[in-house]
């Protein structure tokens, strides 16, 4: 594939959390974005929503977007619930992997607002939130976020640069939390699948983890250790700080196996330990690579050298049966003549 003719796209999102505003270039964005502090916020001082609720209440939010520009700005907002992401981060804006099985709320369907807006030129918009929290009492968060994507047609969205089309777009997240209370709720993590699979196509082992509460997992440390089973040396290994996990969500944790490595098909354990401050789990479990995976994942690798071998000595071997099956014919065909008194009967 010619990479000059591969389509990049370049997203950069403004993660509306912490104490405030992050700082970005101006001329990377044409809107600012100020959300409009309820009278049940918990922490004024946060720059994100984070509301204390009671079963079935309902509110109206508001986030003024400011349009500095000479020119009008459309924007889609989305509202997603939070996931986390294979490199341990959490996400807020829309994502395509499936809510985890635990998640009892997601905000997508307790947050609504317009599909689309348009602010004028040098003008402000105050886009209106109406937020329905859960009828039931709940324990912990419900998170999620709402993108605020301009949006761009397609000529004005690409750029071209030295061979390659680069897809700008920019956007800013506001986080959203809805709590009851905040007593503190403890994380429970789980192991799920381990399996073979592959990241930027290169061959990974992914070690699915789980958080089952409603409650953010932070500074997480992961230490994974691959062994055949039944042996103690490790073949494969991977150590990581700095992860953070949302309330409710899970991530295939990537065990490299290093570029040019092919999997082998057979029996494997894991050894893997989390922690999270005081928290600590330990796990073990045994998994199996098949052929059929192997030979699969290790054709799509594009770290790995592939060995065209068996197909050169299969492709001679063919060869040669079709030499001699030409052989055969002709001196078949010689020997009927010399018998029929060089009368051929074919």
């Amino acid at each position: 594939m010619n990479i000059k003719k591969q389509m990049g796209m370049v997203i950069s999102l403004l993660i509306v959390l912490g104490s405030g505003l992050q700082p970005v270039a101006a001329s990377e964005f044409n809107f600012a974005v100020e959300p409009q502090k309820p009278s049940n916020q918990i922490d004024q001082k946060k720059g994100y929503f984070d509301l204390k609720v009671t079963p079935g209440q309902t509110q109206q939010l508001t986030i003024m977007l400011k349009n500095a520009t000479n020119k009008a700005v459309t924007i889609q907002p989305k509202i997603a619930a939070t996931t986390t992401s294979s490199s341990g981060v959490v996400e807020y804006g829309p994502s395509k992997k499936k809510n985890d099985e635990t998640l009892l709320y997601d905000m997508k369907d307790l947050v609504t607002t317009e599909k689309k807006i348009t602010i004028k030129a040098d003008s402000s918009y105050a886009l209106k939130l109406d937020v329905k929290a859960p009828k039931k009492a709940f324990k912990g968060s419900v998170t999620g976020g709402i993108t605020l994507e301009e949006d761009v047609d397609e000529t004005a969205r690409k750029t071209e640069g030295n061979g390659m089309a680069i897809d700008n777009r920019y956007a800013y997240v506001v986080g959203i939390q809805m709590r009851q209370d905040i007593k503190a709720v403890a994380p429970k993590l789980h192991l799920h699948d381990v399996e073979a699979a592959q990241r930027n196509y290169r061959n990974v082992i992914n070690a699915t983890i789980q958080n089952s509460e409603p409650t953010y997992v932070n500074q997480l440390k992961i230490d994974a250790k691959i062994t055949k089973k039944g042996k103690s040396e490790v073949l494969y290994e991977s150590k990581k700080e700095m992860m953070q996990m949302a309330p409710n969500s899970n991530f295939a944790y990537p065990i490299a196996l290093g570029d040019g490595k092919t999997l082998e098909p057979g029996n494997y354990t894991l050894n893997m330990t989390a922690q999270s401050y005081d928290n600590k789990w330990k796990w073990s479990k045994d998994f199996t690579i098949t052929d059929d995976e192997a030979t699969a994942l290790n054709e799509k690798d594009v770290t790995v050298v592939k060995s065209y071998t068996t197909y050169y000595i299969i492709g001679g071997l063919i060869i040669l049966l079709l030499i001699g099956l030409i052989i055969w014919l002709i001196l078949r065909k010689k020997n009927i003549k010399e018998t029929t008194g060089g009368i051929d009967n074919e």
